[in-house]
């Protein structure tokens, strides 16, 4: 069974709605790639400890460092 991660899309003032489930690492970079021009941040976490596996600030990955490989000038 795949690993499930929640993401979350964050505005500038911090406010957040609600989780969507996304189920393994393909998903959640799909996810990121059609949201992190949209939101001012992405976070997705493992819902069971709350650790960070991703993060995307102003559409520029910032976690995992294997993921700014991916980032480019567009904002």
């Amino acid at each position: 069974m795949a690993e499930k991660f929640h993401a979350y899309c964050f505005d500038k003032d911090g406010y957040y709605g609600p989780y969507v489930t996304l189920t393994g690492p393909e998903e959640v970079f799909n996810y990121c790639e059609l949201q992190k021009h949209l939101h001012h941040e992405i976070r997705v976490i493992v819902p069971d400890d709350d650790a960070i596996v991703v993060q995307v600030v102003q559409g520029q990955y910032i976690f995992p460092e294997e993921w700014k490989r991916f980032n480019t000038n567009q904002s």
